[in-house]
């Protein structure tokens, strides 16, 4: 056979082959309705999206946390459900936790131990032993129940975030042979930062035992390679971790949101009368419309947004009657106690920047403060209306709506303003990028926004969604895939300062430096 004849077919293959995703959060959650029927939603976030794509193009399970209050319901006696419910085509394998485990596992250790550590966002690290000991429960579970859903011996295994770091090392006891990536989605610290951590030699060969562990930025993987380093004398050689002889590839993948989906709605016919909905429920009156969609987190920098918003108003006092800012803030972890203190900070300057910047007839102020989600049509509708949009992150992995944003404005109009904080500023260089710490350069780059003629927004935006269409969530999942499935343990180069190992000619030995190396 042509060697082409055989690299098509090895790929076709490999594309074919079934797949076990497994993430914290679950793709479709089952809800019970005040008169006791069941309805099912699909979870929101790009991410969701595109692994949800893969799994109806190669079939495979999906295990996750089963959230919603009607998911015992509907699951058969090995907790599976078929999804989507109105056009089933894999099976969703539920775990369920207790109260104490949700707690513990998901609210103590993940969320008010890793995400702040991670997160330069001046919130203190808490760090208890009940929850590290629900935490490497819950991810033995995890793993032990990837190990009876694995659909085939040869499927990859793609791991997502920080939930779930130790599956990996848990799965590998068990399946010695499985492939595994695992994608760290939020920015991985400084190993004077991890230090803070006192388990943080548990998680990293937590880590290493993963084939492929991937990163959004090339900080964050340079991190990782420094930690394992100096935390597990582990051998670091460019895009490799050798620990305990094992072999780790590291990358950087940005990831990016589903272009083509978001395309697709601002091709549709509801879009017009969607954002004309939006003015009347917001009550916009505004020839000028900036906005802000953010989860409530401490890490999404609205207090000194809104901090920059009112200096704004305060130096041009003739933009209360003509900008009106509409904030979406979707609750998030509320039951901690970081949380809800963002939350009645945030609800404070909102009540006083409207009570300040009103009068005159100004009723309700310039600030229209949502604190529910909105889904797709409307969202893009509302990035459509935005003359400007803020993405104010004080630490961010990456942060999709500066993305989604871009994607939404196919006509070429509208200013993105981006904190150079954000990963997404790593790529999106033709935003107006601010400091959110530094309140006067932040008004001032609103400033320019909302000064900038037409032809240069035209530019800027222009550039944007180059890099934007450049990179959708699906090509992001695939090349992930696709870099773990081309490596070989038998054709991994053994560590520095050791004899050469001889690779079988069967072999196909791979470039470490990108998945998508030479593309």
């Amino acid at each position: 056979m042509p060697e082409s004849d055989t690299a098509h077919r090895s790929s076709a293959d490999r594309a074919a082959r079934p797949l076990a995703v497994v993430s914290n959060r679950e793709p479709y959650l089952h809800s019970l309705a005040e008169d006791g029927t069941v309805s099912w939603s699909p979870t929101t976030g790009g991410v969701a999206v595109a692994l949800d794509a893969l799994m109806h193009e190669r079939g495979g399970v999906w295990i996750a946390h089963g959230a919603g209050d009607a998911d015992r319901l509907v699951v058969d006696a090995h907790d599976r459900v078929s999804v989507p419910p109105d056009a089933p085509s894999y099976p969703l394998r539920r775990i369920w936790l207790t109260e104490a485990e949700e707690h513990h596992y998901y609210e103590g250790f993940a969320n008010e131990g890793l995400w702040p550590l991670c997160h330069v966002a001046h919130v203190k690290p808490i760090f208890r032993a009940e929850d590290w000991r629900a935490y490497q429960a819950v991810n033995e579970r995890f793993a032990r129940a990837v190990e009876e859903e694995l659909p085939d011996p040869a499927a990859p295994v793609f791991i997502q975030d920080y939930h779930l770091t130790l599956v990996a090392r848990h799965l590998r006891a068990l399946r010695p042979d499985v492939r595994i990536a695992l994608f760290w989605h939020i920015p991985f610290p400084h190993p004077d930062q991890l230090r803070i951590c006192p388990y943080r030699r548990e998680i990293l060969e937590g880590l290493v035992a993963s084939d492929l562990v991937a990163f959004q930025l090339e900080r964050d993987r340079r991190n990782f390679l420094a930690a394992a380093r100096t935390e597990l004398g582990a051998k670091v050689s460019r895009s490799r971790v050798y620990f305990q002889n094992r072999s780790t590839t590291v990358y950087a993948v940005p990831i990016g949101v589903d272009f083509d989906r978001i395309q697709a709605v601002t091709h549709g016919p509801e879009l017009e009368a969607e954002k004309e909905r939006l003015r009347r429920e917001l009550r916009i009156d505004t020839p000028l419309v900036g906005i802000g969609v953010d989860r409530l987190d401490y890490t999404k920098g609205i207090p000194e947004r809104l901090d920059a918003l009112d200096r704004l108003f305060t130096r041009r006092p003739e933009l209360r009657r003509q900008l009106t800012f509409v904030q979406v803030a979707v609750p998030s972890r509320s039951k901690l106690e970081s949380y809800a203190a963002v939350e009645g900070d945030i609800d404070q300057r909102v009540a006083a920047i409207n009570a300040r910047h009103a009068g005159d007839g100004l009723a309700g102020g310039p600030i229209r403060y949502r604190k529910s989600a909105l889904r797709i049509r409307r969202l893009v509708a509302l990035y459509r209306l935005a003359d400007f949009c803020i993405v104010s992150s004080l630490h961010d992995g990456m942060n999709l709506v500066a993305k989604e944003f871009v994607a939404a404005r196919e006509d070429l109009d509208g200013v993105l303003v981006l904190s150079e904080f954000a990963g997404a500023a790593q790529e999106l260089g033709d935003a107006v990028i601010i400091n959110p710490y530094d309140v006067g350069g932040f008004a001032d780059g609103l400033e320019q926004a909302l000064d900038m003629a037409l032809e240069e927004r035209q530019r800027r935006m222009r550039a944007l969604r180059r890099v934007v269409a450049g990179r959708d969530v699906v090509q992001w999942a695939s090349d992930i895939l696709e870099g773990l499935e081309h490596l070989d343990p038998r054709s991994m180069p053994a560590p520095p300062g050791s004899a050469p190992r001889k690779a079988p000619s069967d072999t196909r030995i791979v470039s470490t430096s990108s998945p998508t190396a030479g593309r």
